[in-house]
């Protein structure tokens, strides 16, 4: 085949970059480079994160007329309101007038947008209302400086997302089947999840790719890195780390050709139907989902996904003390970047909206002990992460490849009940490289 070229700047001169060099399909290797290069990172903002939809926020963090989140799509920021009239929108944070960012909170109510430079003044529609030195102004121009829209926005299952792109296909065919899956986390009693409380944000100085790879799905490490931890929940009644190992080599690992993926980890088999999840919850799930999901909920110890580009989610069973009993939880997060080797993670807590006030204090603490700043899972992941991108950047370093040939010619499993294509074992890596590959045709597609 031949290689496809892409040329980016750097310093005076430009240079030939082989995409096939990066991501090479026929060996199942990767080059280092695209985990710190500042020029592949640039051709990140504008192929992917200017492309691609983002998930920006959950709709009942905005529940009224006037309320508002300011979060990041690529390398800008933005404003996500629900107007006067209900409908939600995003805006670029910046004024028309000098570029002054609008927004300085992380979220409130308004409603008026009031530039803090020259008091330019926005409705919740993202309209100009005033200059505060109108008379120096033509009215028939303020048509023309209203706010920055995103080019397109829309939910699923409370999830909001936008892009800048206004050729990008639409959300629902963007998410594709992976919607079934969501279905199964955020839409799985009448009313939906909501979320509790603001996410929760830190930085890990890392490549996004890195924790989004992990997520979508890297299991080889769960036992090896996550072993502390795993055995402090056996105290409370999860599964043993060697029932852990017969499951994650039997469970299934799910891809789509939009480079989203997961996996589905069943409970062993003495364990209960719904173990973690609340009995009362348990007739909501019965008449909300189909009963191939229902069956999966019914037996689930762990699933994790990642929706291309950035934006990942982990539903574990897990204690955390002897005294409390496992507990079932949602974290939902972006792995946010900040340029090749940096991320702000971000880290948002559901639960369904009929559970118990009681429940949701604990899915909280659960989760915030386990996959938070200072969560006793999450420390171990961000430091590898964070490790690899400082043993790979250095200029011998980076000339090696990565190697994901893990199960590289596992046939897919027949007759798995869901939809994607899925792979027998977590052990395998084609999932990751599924990622890779859609990573790459993205990059490779010019302006």
């Amino acid at each position: 085949m031949e290689p496809k070229k892409s040329k980016v700047n750097r310093g005076n001169g430009a240079l030939a970059l082989d995409v096939d060099e990066w991501v090479n399909e026929e060996e199942g290797r990767v080059s280092r480079r695209i985990f710190s290069d500042p020029d592949i990172y640039e051709l990140e903002v504008e192929r992917i994160f200017n492309r691609c939809w983002l998930f920006l926020a959950h709709e009942t963090e905005i529940p009224k007329p006037g309320d508002y989140v300011t979060r990041h799509m690529g390398d800008d920021q933005v404003i996500v309101v629900r107007g006067e009239d209900g409908v939600i929108r995003a805006f670029l944070n910046s004024c028309l007038h000098r570029g002054t960012q609008i927004c300085r909170a992380d979220g409130g109510s308004a409603r008026r947008f009031i530039c803090p430079y020259h008091s330019w003044t926005y409705d919740t529609q993202g309209n100009l209302l005033t200059t505060s030195f109108d008379q120096y102004y033509d009215r028939k121009d303020f048509a023309g400086l209203g706010l920055t829209s995103v080019a397109q926005l829309d939910t699923y299952r409370g999830l909001i997302f936008a892009t800048w792109n206004p050729q990008a296909p639409p959300l629902p065919e963007y998410l594709g089947d992976m919607r079934w899956y969501l279905d199964l986390f955020f839409q799985r009693t009448p009313e939906g999840m909501t979320v509790l409380g603001p996410p929760q944000r830190w930085v890990v100085e890392t490549n996004w790719k890195l924790p989004a790879l992990n997520f979508g799905t890297d299991t080889q490490h769960a036992i090896r890195v996550h072993y502390g931890p795993l055995a402090i929940g056996q105290t409370s009644g999860a599964p043993s780390v060697a029932d852990m190992m017969g499951l994650f080599a039997q469970s299934p690992q799910v891809s789509f050709p939009q480079g989203h993926g997961c996996i589905l980890i069943s409970n062993p088999a003495q364990y209960p139907d719904f173990f973690g999840l609340p009995s009362e919850l348990v007739p909501l799930y019965q008449c909300t989902l189909n009963p191939q999901q229902l069956d999966f909920l019914r037996r689930m110890f762990v699933s994790v996904g990642t929706l291309f580009p950035y934006t990942s989610w982990i539903q574990p069973v897990l204690g955390v003390a002897a005294e409390r009993p496992p507990v079932g939880f949602i974290s939902l997060r972006t792995w946010q970047p900040l340029g090749p080797q940096k991320i702000e993670l971000w880290s948002w807590y559901f639960a369904e909206k009929e559970a118990s006030a009681a429940w949701k204090e604990e899915v909280l603490r659960n989760g915030i002990q386990t996959f938070a700043m200072s969560g006793i899972f999450e420390e171990d992941d961000a430091e590898v992460w964070a490790s690899i991108v400082r043993a790979t950047k250095g200029s011998i370093a980076r000339r090696q490849m990565m190697d994901f040939r893990a199960g590289f010619t596992m046939p897919p499993q027949q007759n798995f009940p869901g939809p994607g294509t899925a792979y027998p074992s977590l052990f395998a890596e084609r999932e990751q490289f599924n990622f890779l590959r859609r990573w790459k045709q993205l990059i490779a597609q010019e302006p």
